[in-house]
C-alpha cells in the first residue's frame, strides 16, 4: 500500500520503520518547516497547497505529528485527509502489546514495547512512545500522546489533544480533561480540568493553556 505521511521528522521516521517492515512504500511525505531534509527515499514538499495532489497518488496515510500541543493538528489533518477518500493507516510495532480486548481507533501509532491492557479504549490519531503503559480500564480521546515511559494506572481517562510527558504517572481512576499537558516526570494524584500545565510530584497546575478549538 502506498501511504502518504504528514510530518518528516522523528516521529516519522519511527512510523516509517514500522511501514516498510508491514510491506507498505511511503513516496510522498509533507513537512511546512523547509529545513526539514527528506527523511528517506522519497519526494519531501512544503507547499500545503500541493498535499492534495500527492495524497491523491496514495492509498492511504498517517499523520506523524507528535510532540506537545499537535494533538489538535493531528487530528485535523487526518479528517482533511480522510475526506480526500484515503484510509487511516496505523503503524503498531511487534514488539508492543495490546489486550485482546481492547479497542483502538484510527491512525494509531505504537512504538517499541508500549502497552495497552485489555478493556481500555484509545481515540483516534494517537501516540504511544516506546514503554508506555495504559493499564486496564483507561479511556484515552482523540489526538492524545502519551510519551515513552509514561503509565497511566487503571481506570484513567485522558481528554481529547492531551500530552503526558515522558516518565510521567497518573494514578488510578484520575480524569484528565481535555488539551492538557502533563509535564515530564510529573505524578498525577488528583482529576485535572482542561486547558492547563500540570507538573511537578505531586503534579500541579502551573500555567494554563489556550483552547486551540
Amino acid at each position: 500500500m502506498r501511504v502518504f505521511v504528514m510530518g518528516g521528522r522523528d516521529q516519522a521516521r519511527l512510523a516509517h520503520n514500522i511501514l516498510r517492515k508491514d510491506g507498505h512504500t511511503v513516496p510522498y511525505v509533507y513537512d511546512q518547516d523547509r529545513a526539514v531534509s527528506p527523511p528517506w527515499d522519497c519526494v519531501l514538499f512544503h507547499d500545503e497547497n500541493q498535499i492534495e495532489k500527492y495524497a491523491r497518488m496514495c492509498d492511504a496515510f498517517l499523520v506523524c505529528m507528535g510532540d506537545v500541543g499537535r494533538g489538535r493538528t493531528r487530528t485535523n489533518y487526518s479528517r482533511q485527509l480522510e475526506a480526500l477518500g484515503l484510509i487511516p493507516i496505523s503503524a503498531i510495532h511487534p514488539t508492543s502489546f495490546l489486550g485482546d480486548q481492547v479497542n483502538v481507533g484510527k491512525g494509531f501509532q505504537a512504538m517499541p514495547h508500549a502497552v495497552v491492557n485489555d478493556f481500555s479504549v484509545i481515540g483516534d490519531y494517537c501516540i504511544l512512545g516506546i514503554n508506555c503503559s495504559v493499564d486496564h480500564d483507561c479511556r484515552v480521546g482523540d489526538g492524545v500522546h502519551i510519551m515513552g515511559g509514561a503509565a497511566l494506572a487503571g481506570v484513567v481517562e485522558i481528554g481529547n489533544y492531551s500530552t503526558v510527558g515522558a516518565n510521567a504517572t497518573v494514578l488510578p481512576k484520575v480524569v484528565i480533561g481535555d488539551n492538557v499537558v502533563v509535564g515530564a516526570g510529573a505524578v498525577v494524584l488528583r482529576d485535572v480540568p482542561s486547558n492547563v500545565v500540570v507538573a511537578g510530584v505531586p503534579a500541579r497546575v502551573i500555567r494554563e493553556v489556550q483552547d486551540r478549538g
